[in-house]
């Protein structure tokens, strides 16, 4: 899909800043998930993430270059966290997740974008923006689901929330947010597996709700995590 993508904010500038200087040593480098959908939604970009061919080393020294203080507390996960004043963007090694015993994999690195989309939550979430050329990538039927305002899990839907019970409320607080509908197999899934989200501590969902900003709506999660039953009601 052809997109022409011009930033507006200082944080959209800054992570073009961050995203030039990347693409010019690794071509494999793209703005991907929440930010590429709220663009196409035409929303306000309040999350900026990067994923690159490039190593955390390699991102360490490229913001190195640029001046750009970073976080690489998360390095071994392929994650370095640039930061310009208040505004931080996200940038994370194309990676594959390996199996693990808990919800944070173990992970391996790799060169091309199709491979990391598959580790990713949603559709909508797996979209991959090369500003320069101007096109959206998706393998994953994205620009569709957003097409149809549906919230679909990436791959078997029972799987990946039994891999983290927390994508639950991720796709419930997106399906609010957005004003979106669940798909049917992803509905049920979530309908059938509520109760793994007892295997998670409070402070975790929490955390999540947290992050809905409108009253209302966040409520409204609350009560979905009170009483599923009313996740028919909602979601018909």
């Amino acid at each position: 899909m052809k997109f022409t993508y011009k930033p507006k904010s200082n944080l959209e500038k800054f992570g073009n800043k961050v995203y030039s200087a990347l693409v010019e040593n690794f071509s494999q480098t793209f703005f991907v998930g929440g930010m590429v959908r709220d663009l196409l939604l035409k929303k306000k970009i309040t999350d900026i993430d990067i994923a690159t061919s490039a190593t955390p080393e390699q991102i360490i020294v490229a913001l190195n270059k640029l001046g750009v203080e970073h976080n690489d507390s998360h390095k071994k996960f392929g994650n370095i966290v640039a930061r310009q004043g208040s505004n931080e963007v996200e940038v994370t090694t194309l990676r594959k997740d390996l199996k693990s015993v808990n919800r944070y994999p173990r992970v391996r690195f790799v060169s091309n974008p199709k491979a990391d989309s598959i580790r990713r939550d949603f559709s909508i979430n797996s979209l991959y923006l090369k500003p320069k050329l101007n096109i959206v990538l998706d393998f994953n039927r994205g620009l569709a689901d957003i097409k149809k305002q549906t919230i679909r899990f990436i791959g078997n839907p029972k799987q990946r929330i039994v891999d983290d019970p927390l994508r639950i409320i991720r796709a419930l607080r997106f399906a609010l947010v957005l004003n979106f509908k669940l798909e049917a197999k992803t509905k049920n899934a979530i309908k059938n597996n509520f109760f793994l989200l007892n295997n998670l501590t409070k402070t975790k969902i929490q955390k999540e709700i947290a992050k809905v900003r409108d009253a209302g709506k966040r409520k409204t999660l609350k009560q979905f995590i009170d009483k599923p039953k009313m996740l028919d009601k909602y979601f018909k």
